[in-house]
């Protein structure tokens, strides 16, 4: 009987929620439109993604289908009211019904004998009359459990209604994904990135198609593999970009990653970090590094990376302290670890003003001397030096340069020396026993004392060269600037390799220090002059505009006495604005040379020459040469200069032409001769210095001069003279010019010969030409093998022979050819071709033979 009250209670419980529902499902409206007419509406359609099937569907479907269900419920419900209000002790309730017959009799006969006792007022019994208050409390507590069983199976139903939703969803954006084009094209270039990592192209196309995805494909980040989320990254972090690029690249990216909750891997979170350092954003970057801290801490793998990132961080944020407490703890912990994280913390109390960052710089220093010992490596001790000169701690900077100095040299001069004797300390240096008290102590400047054999221009002369080697040519500056304070004065050799390294460097502050700095030793070197050979005239005062100066950049140096300038200046120079192409400074400078009392030297008057050479003024560059070179020396350079000029001189399809300038043969016979004058260590200096690319110019330059027998004459002296023979490079040259004696006509104008050189006539001209020389080959190849020999046999001295023989034979076969000459005149003309250029004693060859006719 109680389990019959209880399921009573439960349906009631259910029928009153369904009423309740019902109501409020009842005020939905049909979404249905209409447009005027009452029979006009709007059929709705579905089609599948690729948009090839739909079919009609009736939109109001599902909820008509869920009214009915509903409805239908409904009706059932109240009919169980209705038996429910009867009571379970009713002659027709399914109670009573369930029992059998003999007990169903027993129990409508007890139920009439009740109704008679009680009165008939009471047609039947309610629940208030079966039930007692401990019933009641039995009721109340199963229904507050079958209301939160109930709650909880509408939230777990809503719940599962989500997860469905939200995986359909996800089912729909990735089938749009799938058939975008510009998915397509994503994964084409994913699959090209990942077939060479290393190709540049291929990262910057798949950044690209990233981006299109990301801008036109709804969804595209949430169902983004996490290996191609990987490959993105991976592609950005190491393509050749600028650093700010890369921060904007990989920002982005991990914008992306935590709008679709993506977990970044330990190697992204550190490399976005140091993306943002290098992208100017240090600030942000220390915040992310803090935010990660607890939770990459915690990790074994690239924990190290992680706090040496954090001790950069802190250095370049000028918080030193931080840094250092950071790194010396990082160290502490494991001794095997780098200890070169402390060089950037030691910079950093380099920047920070005041005596006290200067002693805890010290300190740190040789810590890390300590540390280091025999492994500080020469970039160690560069990176200080130059960090600290930079910040103008210019007293330890040269100390620290003058460690790298007596480096394995002089043990006793090192700074952990130094401060092991200050303290009296014996054994070994511990890390543990150098501190910013012992440095005070002992003072600062008795540690970074130079000793007495470095105070000379050779020792800063030395760090400069090193400097400008390294493109720190400011730094250099400041070296120039400690060697004033100090009472060492720089000469002009110091002075002009800033001069250089600034002009090199391009930029226009540069150019105008490098400017300034070199008119200021010239007028030194004027005023001096003048003041000794001319002290009744006023010496002449350069005349040249220079930008307006910025006074935070300016060396201070600029403003004391400088070293009068030399021919090294000057041609410095010169150097700078015949590159330029300013012909007026040029000029001025000429004359500036000659107020000065300084005699050019070769190197000026070869740029000279060779600013002559850009425009193509032959005339002016061979009238220069004449007259410079009475006072002058040439140089290999200067000859190979005017070998340049010959060329344009020689060529035939080009319009510069002068009558004064000298043939192959003249220009070759002063070239040797002036070779020959030249003193045994000069004329070793020039034979180490004859390159191949002179060789060829000069075997051109008579190729192109159609002089067979000079050409000839140029190949056997210059393998006499310098070692040098034809090969593959010097065949091509010959063989080429060869064929246009025959392929164009004589008298054809200048414009016309560049276009006959392409003609059919002129390529089997060549093709015939090379054929004759290969026959010549095989030739000589077979002669070798009479005598037992092979090409491969022959030594270096040999081969180099071999081919000049068969250069030789074809030259002589075309000179008969083309002028019709017997053999004997051959040989006569080619005799005459070398005494006129000064080698009648030289060993021309075998002349042509018997066997020889046969190729005529």
């Amino acid at each position: 009987m109680l389990r019959q009250a209880v399921r009573g209670a439960r349906c009631y419980n259910a029928a009153r929620n369904s009423s309740i529902s019902q109501r409020a499902f009842s005020v939905v409206t049909a979404r249905r439109l209409d447009f005027g007419g009452p029979n006009d509406k709007v059929n709705f359609y579905e089609q599948d993604a690729t948009g090839k099937k739909r079919h009609k569907v009736d939109p109001e479907a599902e909820e008509n289908a869920e009214r009915e269900e509903i409805g239908q419920e409904l009706t059932k419900l109240q009919e169980e009211l209705k038996v429910l209000e009867k009571g379970p002790f009713a002659p027709d309730s399914p109670f009573i019904q369930s029992l059998p017959e003999k007990d169903r009799k027993i129990a409508l006969e007890a139920l009439r004998k009740y109704e008679e006792e009680k009165g008939a007022g009471k047609s039947h019994l309610s629940l208030e009359d079966v039930f007692d208050e401990e019933l009641d409390e039995m009721l109340k507590e199963e229904f507050e459990g079958m209301a939160l069983e109930q709650e909880n199976w509408q939230d777990s139903a809503r719940e599962q209604r989500k997860a469905a939703a939200k995986k359909a969803s996800e089912a729909r954006k990735l089938a749009v994904t799938d058939s975008h084009p510009y998915a397509d094209r994503f994964r084409k270039s994913l699959r090209q990135y990942n077939a060479n990592v290393s190709d540049e192209r291929a990262s910057q196309e798949l950044w690209k198609a990233y981006r299109r995805c990301k801008q036109a494909i709804p969804g595209f980040l949430e169902t983004l593999p996490s290996e191609s989320m990987e490959a993105v990254w991976g592609s950005q972090k190491t393509a050749q970009l600028s650093k700010s690029l890369r921060s904007t690249h990989l920002q982005s990216l991990v914008q992306d990653a935590r709008s679709a909750d993506r977990a970044l891997a330990t190697p992204q979170i550190l490399s976005y970090i140091q993306a943002l350092h290098d992208g100017g954003a240090t600030n942000k970057a220390l915040e992310e590094w803090e935010a990660y801290q607890a939770e990459l801490s915690q990790k074994k793998e690239d924990l190290e990376e992680y706090w040496m990132l954090g001790v950069h961080l802190f250095a370049a944020e000028n918080n030193p302290q931080r840094a250092q407490d950071i790194a010396l703890a990082f160290l502490a912990n494991d001794k095997s670890r780098q200890a070169r994280v402390l060089i950037p913390v030691i910079v950093a109390w380099g920047n920070i003003p005041g005596k006290e960052a200067e002693v805890k710089a010290w300190a740190l220093y040789l810590q890390l001397k300590t540390f280091l010992d025999t492994n500080m490596t020469m970039e160690d001790y560069d990176i200080i030096s130059i960090g600290l000169l930079t910040a103008g701690r210019l007293d330890t900077a040269v100390a620290i340069f003058k460690d790298m100095m007596v480096t394995g040299r002089s043990p006793a001069n090192d700074s952990t020396a130094v401060y092991k004797a200050a303290l009296g300390l014996a054994g070994n240096l511990h890390a543990s026993s150098i501190n910013e008290k012992a440095v005070n102590k002992v003072s600062l400047a008795a540690l970074t004392m130079l000793p007495r054999e470095f105070q000379n221009r050779f020792f800063y002369a030395s760090w400069m060269k090193k400097l400008i080697g390294m493109g720190q040519v400011d730094s250099a500056a400041l070296v120039i600037e400690l060697m004033y304070e100090r009472g060492v004065r720089p000469d002009s050799k110091h002075l002009n390799g800033l001069i250089a390294g600034w002009l090199r460097d391009g930029s226009a502050k540069a150019r105008d220090k490098a400017e300034r700095l070199g008119w200021a030793m010239i007028q030194h070197r004027i005023n001096a002059v003048w003041k000794r050979f001319e002290p009744v005239k006023p010496a002449p005062k350069i005349e040249v505009q220079h930008q307006e100066a910025d006074t935070s950049r300016t060396p201070f140096f600029l403003n004391r006495e400088v070293p009068p300038a030399s021919i090294e200046t000057f041609s410095v120079l010169l150097l700078h604005y015949t590159r330029r192409g300013d012909d007026d400074m040029v000029k001025y400078l000429a004359k500036c040379l000659s107020d000065a009392h300084i005699q050019p030297n070769s190197y000026f008057m070869n740029h000279l020459l060779y600013a002559e050479l850009r425009k193509q003024d032959i005339h002016s560059l061979w009238t220069k040469f004449q007259k410079m070179s009475s006072s002058v020396r040439p140089d290999l350079e200067t000859y190979a200069c005017l070998w340049d000029c010959a060329k344009l001189q020689y060529d035939r399809g080009r319009t510069t032409f002068d009558a004064e300038f000298p043939s192959a043969r003249q220009l070759f016979t002063g070239m040797m001769q002036w070779y020959s004058q030249l003193p045994p260590r000069a004329r070793s200096i020039t034979d180490s210095e004859f390159s191949k690319e002179l060789y060829d110019q000069i075997v051109r330059c008579f190729c192109l001069s159609k002089d067979l027998p000079g050409t000839l004459v140029a190949l056997q002296s210059m393998k006499m003279t310098f070692g040098f023979a034809p090969d593959n490079d010097t065949a091509r040259l010959i063989v080429i010019q060869v064929a246009r004696l025959a392929g164009v006509p004589a008298g054809t104008p200048k414009h016309r010969l560049r276009r006959l050189s392409s003609t059919p006539r002129s390529k089997e001209n060549m093709a015939q030409v090379s054929r004759l020389l290969e026959m010549l080959g095989e030739r000589k190849s077979m002669a070798l093998q009479a005598q037992g020999l092979s090409l491969e046999q022959l030594d270096p001295h040999e081969t180099q022979q071999y081919q000049l023989e068969i250069m030789g034979q074809l030259l002589r076969i075309v000179l008969s050819r083309a002028e019709r000459l017997d053999p004997a005149q051959v040989e006569d003309k080619l005799y005459r071709a070398a005494a006129e250029m000064g080698f009648e004693e030289l060993d021309l060859g075998s002349p042509l033979g018997v066997e020889d006719s046969q190729l005529l």
